[in-house]
């Protein structure tokens, strides 16, 4: 009873011993991984420049793309009333007052909300 206690001991020992050497072999971040479960750094995306924002000035022509865009609640955004012939139009930042017909720019105010 005694021996086959000793060897019972002596036989999970050493099983304890080399799981717990195997473990500590490669410690977790040094693991080598095979070759298709490597983790490569991509290379970062190319640096796209941000398209410069158009400055509008009085008497230039407005794009056609940017005329759709009428404000007809301008008391809401404290704009005068537009003369007869002309809209506020917002663009950006900014609300541009336009001849309807000829898309001129007559007057630019920077939008505060």
């Amino acid at each position: 009873m005694k021996k086959s206690l000793i060897i019972g001991i002596s036989i999970l020992s050493l099983l304890g011993t080399t799981s717990a050497f195997a473990q500590n072999y490669y410690p977790s971040q040094h693991r080598p991984q095979p070759p298709h479960q490597q983790h490569y750094k991509k290379p970062p995306p190319p640096h796209h420049a941000a398209k410069p924002k158009p400055r509008w000035a009085k008497g230039q022509r407005l794009p056609a793309q940017y005329r759709g865009h009428a404000v007809r609640d301008y008391k809401r955004y404290r704009l005068a009333p537009p003369p007869r012939g002309y809209n506020w139009v917002r663009v950006d930042n900014d609300y541009v007052l336009i001849a309807t017909a000829t898309g001129l720019i007559s007057s630019i105010i920077a939008a505060t909300r």
